[in-house]
């Protein structure tokens, strides 16, 4: 069979829920509504530790007073700007400390707040602003591109801020929290537009305190906190952190020599990322020298922790912890301690405080350990459902149990164990990839009759998006589907690889694609010797 490959140069939650409110209609979630408000926890710390510092961003620090303080006047800010309880405030920034205080600040009024990720594009932007109806918009200048096709949103510079700050005034003191909604953080779904998973007070909380008492998160930590907050893992080490209380040294991104020389001289106690920032440190230079001995603890996600990645930061005398979350569960399911990183090899861990893991057959019954099957979870950190997705959210939340989509097992010890994707995301560097939003683009290109996306395993990224085509190889081209994607998607859902092929792409009696026998066929991708960026 004749094939050439090339390197790619790389809501409303149910009909009964109104804008201002998403506690009726709540599907039958376990867990009991505490009426936690996340600003309180703030205020907790800003009243019991006021000189204790909360955020250090490039030799700044802030102490728990000082965050208070600039987040009431920031709120009293935003309500002058029209922001009233229910209504949206989307964040399309880098990582700044205004991030955090516009999201705090928004949480004061009872609005919801809506990261978006900063490598969108500006149709993928606008997509976002319109479905979750944004009241305003901060961003910054060099997002202008982006903003390009936003249409009648009010859009504030975060380099303007302080203009609206209300020096010295606090807003009145809410009297929500709870089951509200808090945060919308979309995720791709299946279909390929994105989904805006909502995330209450409770859920966050229930979280918070799930990972803080599995990592023993406590008022003295310094956790380094390098990658966006716009993504769920981001926003959930700020959250886990404020919780307990302790300090976030915010970066503006990831570099291993500087994460080095911060963990040295900052301190640090803490670093929860995904596996390829620990392989870029402990491949640097300075891995075997630097002075760690205040790190203590290191926990990673997103992807399987390779056992070489869990040696070597052990062998350091970092313990080790992993764990499995998805935005859906507020980035909380499940933990495995640093003791059982080697013992329980490629396994997950258990299920965090307050939530549950069931593994299910297909009727949602339970199955013995050891047997296959959906994993579901359930816990007050669960999301009330999709933004605008009556019906999704309803097939996401069924039983009160939320499903997955993954595949998986537990021991006899309750342990899980991740084994597949029921759905066909594949996860790149940590960052999730959806291949139905690559493959609804390509379809329509010239020249090319059939198409899949399948995940291609990546000896830094752990998977990289490859595009099999049956079609013209003279019209399905490096140059062609680059171009293509290149428009509209984010520069890390771009494919790596393109096969074009004679043979038709194999599918199974209800026509559906078999990508499972194109993972196969083609998992040795990356080693052949095709041209490659």
């Amino acid at each position: 069979m004749p094939i050439r490959a090339v390197r790619v140069i790389a809501d409303n939650v149910l009909s009964t829920v109104s804008s201002r409110s998403t506690t009726e209609g709540r599907p039958a979630i376990e867990g009991v509504s505490t009426m936690v408000h996340l600003a309180d926890i703030g205020r907790y710390w800003a009243t019991n530790r006021p000189d204790a510092v909360g955020l250090r961003f490039e030799g700044r620090d802030f102490t728990w007073l000082d965050i208070e303080r600039r987040t009431d006047e920031l709120a009293v800010g935003l309500a002058e700007l029209g922001v009233v309880a229910g209504d949206r405030v989307g964040l399309l920034m880098t990582n700044r400390p205004e991030w955090c205080e516009v999201a705090m600040a928004a949480l004061k009024l009872d609005a919801v707040v809506v990261p978006m990720n900063v490598r969108f594009t500006a149709t993928e932007v606008a997509y976002v602003a319109d479905d979750a109806d944004c009241r305003v918009i901060v961003s910054e200048a060099a997002f202008e591109d982006a903003l390009a096709k936003l249409a009648d949103r009010r859009v504030v510079e975060a380099e303007e801020l302080d203009d609206h700050r209300r020096v010295g005034r606090s807003p009145a003191r809410s009297n929500g929290g709870g089951a509200q909604a808090a945060f919308i953080c979309y995720t791709s779904g299946t279909t390929g537009d994105p989904k805006g998973a909502i995330l209450t007070h409770d859920s966050w909380n229930s979280a918070s305190q799930g990972w803080a008492q599995a990592m023993a998160l406590g008022p003295d930590e310094r956790v380094l906190l390098p990658f966006p907050l716009a993504f769920t893992g981001g926003l959930a080490v700020w959250l886990f952190t404020y919780w307990a209380g302790g300090c976030v040294v915010l970066e503006r991104g990831f570099d291993a020599t500087r994460a080095l020389e911060l963990i040295e001289a900052e301190r640090i106690t803490g670093l929860f990322a995904v596996p390829v920032i620990y392989q870029s440190m402990i491949s640097h230079e300075r891995w075997a020298d630097t002075d760690l001995s205040s790190w203590r603890v290191a926990s990673s996600g997103g992807a399987a922790v390779p056992e070489s990645i869990i040696r070597a930061v052990q062998a350091r005398g970092v313990p080790m912890a992993q764990g499995y979350s998805l935005t859906e569960a507020s980035a909380a399911v499940t933990v495995l301690a640093p003791s059982d990183a080697l013992r329980k090899l490629g396994s997950a861990g258990l299920a965090v405080m307050h939530g549950r893991v069931m593994i299910a057959a297909e009727d949602d019954r339970p199955v013995p350990p050891g047997e296959l099957g959906e994993i579901l979870v359930g816990g007050p950190q669960i999301m009330v459902g999709y933004w605008n997705r009556p019906d999704e959210s309803r097939d996401a939340l069924r039983n009160g149990w939320l499903h997955t989509g993954d595949i998986g097992r537990v021991d006899d010890e309750g342990y899980l164990y991740v084994v597949d994707r029921m759905k066909d995301m594949l996860i790149s560097g940590g960052l999730n990839v959806y291949p139905a939003e690559i493959e609804r683009l390509l379809a329509a290109l010239p020249g090319i009759t059939e198409v899949a996306v399948i995940g291609v395993p990546d000896e830094r990224w752990g998977e990289t998006p490859a595009v099999i085509a049956v079609g013209d190889p003279d019209l399905v081209t490096a140059a062609t589907v680059l171009t293509a994607c290149s428009e509209t998607l984010a520069d890390f859902k771009l494919p790596r690889y393109l096969v074009v092929r004679d043979e038709p792409l194999p599918r199974n009696m209800s026509a559906k694609v078999q990508k499972r026998r194109l993972v196969d066929q083609y998992r040795d991708l990356a080693s052949t010797d095709h041209p490659i960026r």
